[in-house]
């Protein structure tokens, strides 16, 4: 087997497709006290009779002091931890506010507090820009691959088919877990993930080179994979608005403000890899930390309760103006969505979550609400659990276009209990067969219907509910080039869910024949289809595709939680129908 060399990383957030868009927090009180969260001693059981994933071989684990592990009170051990710390009885979670740079601006709104790892601390008065400027910096070394799947942590016969069909293609493919399991309140919290990941030297440039031609050759959102070896370093300065220097401090500057003001941070770059990427200033509470990043460049992280966290989230998601018991029930999703994250991403940053559309967009305190931050306050430490206590992954989308999908049919492994796709209607009427597939006539038949949840309230949007796209047939046949099917004379759904959502596509050529699925890589390659649920028809101009929904479709329907908030439905009922009955629990 080919040893893995160490890469030093010169590598960023990981990009992904904006989520499923609805409208655009402020600091809300701590809740009550909570203990820490408790290891559970072994995995859960697996479902599927199958072995454990095999991890990315790597060199072998340096010690503590090696890798740069600090003392329990250095604000590394927060800043590195792969784990929920909690902070008056309330779990804090550390958030990046930017990275890649070689000084931060600062205005702080109160007197503000600038604490060293070592040695006295300094205050700086409100008024003026401070700033934080990078001396020196060393990046962190790793062993990277290609990250080209992600797959349910219990799937492990479906983790194993898909790392063999990518070995099949001719590449080096391995299976990584990511993600940790815990109790706390009696109830479990399962971030776990296996990767399948796509092997080379161990290099940055390598990986990157295998993300591209993956990406390339079968359509996949590829990525950089990577094993944290040692932790960066440097060292940092902190400057008066007069120009002089006031402190210097090994790798980690930690900052907070007086009443818990805030901080204006200058020209925060956000939306990058996006049509909106720009730059703004954007506010701060909580703890902000100044940390070399993986790069050995200068980042800014905001370590903030849970709570406030969630606030801030909110109004991004969904329209503030909407029922308070939509409101509720999008805390409640946003909150248990946050949990779900923690430890499976971003290894080896000094950071459990990004601020963009990657993990949650969070812009601070300019985004608060008055509506959604009494939708968090009232639903203040509440996620959504099985009847088993498990944490359910409380994903959602914009408008399911009057159907919900099964987990499995958007995006493989086993079925979920707690994501099963159901009518969104008054009626409840499903025009799926008895084995939850739809054929293509009943899917023209529930196309034609308009009575969904998400279509009669006036936060609907018709042109998401039901849309129709053209293309020419020289369009796709640019559009599937890649693929090596020539010229495109059918295209045929391989197989639909319960709502109606393509499983794949089959796509034939005068060259050949090439399937393409699930659903997002469906909907990528004919330039992002707002859904899965559509027909596809060809005539004398083209391909015309005729579909509805907006969004994967799976858990719950924003725009549907609206509707049945108008009708009179409380978060409880809104969330145990698009739940498959999990109810909403009180963990901290």
């Amino acid at each position: 087997m080919r040893a893995l060399l160490v890469a030093t990383l010169v590598l960023g957030c990981a990009r992904v497709p904006p989520p499923e868009p609805a409208p655009p927090a402020a600091p809300l009180p701590s809740s009550a006290a909570a203990p820490e969260p408790t290891p559970l001693p072994a995995p859960l059981p697996s479902s599927a009779a199958a072995p454990e994933p095999t991890p990315l071989p790597a060199p072998p684990r340096p010690s503590d002091a090696d890798i740069g592990a600090p003392a329990p009170d250095d604000p590394l051990e927060l800043l590195y931890a792969r784990r929920l710390s909690f902070e008056g009885g309330e779990p804090l979670v550390t958030l990046r506010v930017a990275e890649g740079l070689q000084e931060i601006v600062l205005a702080p709104r109160g007197a503000m507090h600038v604490a060293p790892r070592r040695g006295a601390a300094v205050d700086a008065p409100a008024g003026g820009e401070w700033r934080i400027r990078l001396i020196s910096g060393t990046p962190g070394t790793f062993v990277a691959s290609a990250l080209v799947e992600e797959v349910r942590f219990a799937d492990h016969v479906g983790a194993a088919q898909r790392r063999d069909e990518w070995a099949a293609r001719g590449y080096d493919a391995r299976l990584v877990s990511v993600g940790q399991v815990y109790g706390i309140a009696g109830r479990v919290v399962d971030t776990r993930r296996t990767l399948v990941v796509l092997a080379g030297d161990g290099t940055e440039a390598k990986a990157r080179a295998l993300a591209a031609d993956a990406a390339q050759r079968f359509g996949v959102k590829a990525d950089v994979h990577r094993e944290l070896v040692t932790r960066p370093s440097g060292r940092l300065s902190l400057v008066a608005p007069s120009g002089a220097p006031v402190l210097e401090s090994d790798d980690a500057l930690t900052l907070t403000s007086e009443g818990d003001a805030g901080v204006t941070v200058r020209h925060v770059e956000f939306g990058v890899g996006y049509a909106f990427h720009n730059f703004e200033d954007r506010t701060y509470s909580g703890k902000l930390l100044a940390v070399v990043d993986a790069h050995g460049t200068l980042a800014l992280v905001d370590a903030l309760p849970l709570e406030r966290l969630a606030a801030g989230i909110v109004p991004s998601e969904i329209f503030p103006r909407a029922p308070a018991e939509a409101l509720k029930a999008q805390a409640v999703t946003a909150r248990g969505e946050i949990l779900a994250k923690i430890g499976a991403r971003h290894l080896g940053d000094p950071y459990l979550l990004c601020a963009e559309q990657h993990c949650q967009v969070y812009k601070g305190l300019a985004a608060q609400e008055r509506s959604t931050d009494a939708a968090v306050v009232a639903t203040a430490g509440e996620a959504l659990f099985t009847k088993a206590g498990h944490l359910v992954d409380s994903v959602y989308s914009a408008v399911c276009g009057g159907h919900t999908e099964d987990n499995d049919v958007v995006w493989g492994g086993p079925p979920d209990p707690s994501l099963r796709g159901r009518p969104d209607d008054a009626h409840g009427l499903s025009f799926a067969g008895p084995d939850r597939t739809m054929t293509d006539g009943a899917l023209r038949r529930f196309l034609a219907t308009n009575d969904g949840y998400c279509s009669g309230t006036p936060f609907a949007k018709p042109d998401k509910y039901r849309w129709e796209r053209k293309f020419t047939a020289s369009e796709v046949d640019s559009l599937a080039e890649h693929l090596g099917v020539g010229h495109v004379k059918a295209m045929i759904v391989a197989g639909r869910g319960v709502s109606g959502r393509a499983r794949a596509l089959k796509i034939e050529g005068d060259a050949g024949v090439a399937t393409v699925g699930p659903e997002l890589a469906i909907r990528r390659l004919f330039k992002n289809l707002n859904s899965g649920m559509f027909l596809v028809e060809r005539d004398a101009a083209g391909w015309t595709f005729r579909g509805g929904g907006w969004g994967h479709g799976v858990g719950m329907c924003q725009v549907g939680a609206i509707g049945r908030a108008e009708r009179g439905e409380d978060y409880r009922a809104i969330l145990r129908w698009y739940f498959s009955g999990a109810e909403p629990a009180k963990i901290y």
